[in-house]
């Protein structure tokens, strides 16, 4: 739903409207990540660990996150008056900005660490039909621009009082906490992960802000085109991630063994998944741009076949980074992820003056193969690492039997080039064999029998038994 109302507006909002709106929802992503991620990661691994304390962390964590949310939101709003000497944009910043107080007030992150996610899927069903509806109706023509951020702050609020509903019921209604050991605590331990996300944040979106502050509104919007329709795939792969984060914590404080075989499935998913994707879409991106979009995007199709591949590229390493946080090490991803971070906005800026916005996509996936390499040998002192090689055979050979059918059926047109290629694709992954996943190994290790290793340390020195949070608790 989100794709097809996305296309709509890069229509109805030509170039210099959706580059608006595609910088400052960029702008507002990386703050949105901060009071999220920061902070939900860890309370997650936690309840995950330790269900018997969701009420007294979700208190808590609650308190922290809207003292920070409220404090950022003035901010954004103070700052975005102080820069853009055009009104508009600086109400759709401040608009945009809302995203942070429904993000505060989320309490998803209780449902992910119980695995409850059909709950969390209905929720954010709710949230986009509501943003979609809105923007679908309401959003006409370029004038209308301030209602996108406006439907998208509405939709997000009536999923997150969804979910509220559901905890109340179960749990009570959530009375805020802000403890000063508890607060000391929780940044102590969750510094890293905190910045851990930061960094990934950073380096998703940095190629937009670098194009956004150096170039025309127009060409943000041309380079916001690909990037929103390459990140709704990569959605995907982070929903993958949070899902599969619970039991990559259990899994390890089972035992090695266990964290290792749920990692070689989670790449196998993710390698068998956006393989094809990244192909069939460097094959088809030009007819594809032609279909979906006016003549005011040229060069949206180059941007489309280079940037489709950030979606396999950056999931992976982003899966890896999950691992490490799962097994305790989020130091080791953290140095990973400054280094890359810290080198994304400077490579980006060189690559895009010389080669123009394709060398800007270029950039990032430069970034993104680096931190897969460094990625999977992080993961190795842990004995979590998948196994090299095997996931990509089967999803290469199928991809290339699907690239000659999928330009041959690109002549009649783009809608049956994407069926037959994709037909092909499963029809020979399914003959060699490679469709078959245990899909039990995703619940992670659970019952009586899911004991941690003796030992209780692993090597490194993190602490096994995972105790954390509920210490303090």
């Amino acid at each position: 739903m989100s794709v097809v109302v996305t296309v709509a507006l890069m229509k109805r909002l030509r170039p210099e409207g959706f580059g608006r709106v595609e910088f400052a929802f960029n702008v507002v992503f990386w703050l949105v990540l901060t009071v999220r991620d920061c902070f939900e990661t860890v309370v997650t691994r936690e309840i995950a660990r330790h269900p018997r304390l969701t009420r007294k962390l979700v208190n808590r964590v609650l308190a922290i996150k809207l003292a920070l949310a409220v404090s950022l939101f003035l901010l954004l709003g103070g700052v975005s008056v102080a820069t853009f000497a055009d009104p508009l944009d600086s109400a759709v910043m401040t608009l945009y900005g809302m995203l942070l107080l429904t993000t505060a007030l989320g309490l998803d992150f209780v449902f992910r660490g119980k695995e409850s996610v059909g709950l969390v899927a209905v929720s954010l069903m709710v949230r986009t039909f509501i943003y979609c509806a809105g923007v679908w109706v309401c959003v006409t023509d370029p004038s209308r621009l301030l209602l996108v951020p406006t439907w998208l702050a509405v939709g997000e609020f009536s999923g997150i009082a969804l979910v509220w509903l559901v905890y109340a019921r179960k749990y009570g209604v959530p009375r805020p906490v802000l403890g000063r050991r508890f607060l000391a605590v929780f940044a102590k331990r969750g510094r890293s992960v905190g910045l851990i996300h930061l960094c990934q944040a950073i380096i998703v979106s940095a190629d937009v802000m670098v194009v956004g502050v150096w170039s025309p509104w127009s060409e943000v919007g041309q380079y916001g085109a690909s990037y929103r329709l390459v990140a709704a795939i990569m959605a995907f792969g982070l929903i993958f991630q949070q899902v599969i984060f619970p039991a990559l914590s259990r899994s390890w404080k089972t035992s090695s063994d266990a964290c290792r075989r749920l990692m070689d499935l989670a790449v196998r998913v993710l390698v068998t998944g956006f393989l094809p994707i990244a192909v069939g879409g460097s094959l088809l991106a030009e007819p594809l741009v032609r279909f979906l979009l006016p003549g005011d995007y040229p060069e949206s199709a180059l941007l489309l076949a280079v940037g489709i591949w950030r979606a396999p590229v950056l999931s992976l390493a982003f899966l890896y980074q999950a691992g490490l946080i799962a097994m305790n090490r989020e130091a080791q991803g953290l140095r990973l992820l400054t280094w890359g971070s810290a080198c994304s906005a400077p490579l980006i800026a060189v690559c895009a003056w010389r080669f123009g916005l394709v060398g800007a996509s270029g950039a990032v996936l430069a970034i993104g193969l680096a931190l897969v390499i460094a990625g999977y040998f992080g993961l190795k002192p842990g004995g979590c690492e998948p196994s090299a090689g095997h996931h990509l055979l089967k999803p290469v050979l199928a991809s290339l039997a699907m690239a000659p059918v999928t330009l041959l059926a690109a002549r009649f047109h783009v809608v049956a080039a994407i069926g037959a290629g994709g037909l092909t694709y499963l029809v020979v992954l399914t003959l060699l064999g490679g469709m078959n996943f245990d899909t039990t190994e995703l619940r992670g290790p659970r019952g009586p029998h899911a004991k941690p290793e003796a030992g209780g340390v692993c090597e490194g020195g993190a602490d096994r038994t995972g105790q954390g949070l509920d210490v303090v608790v």
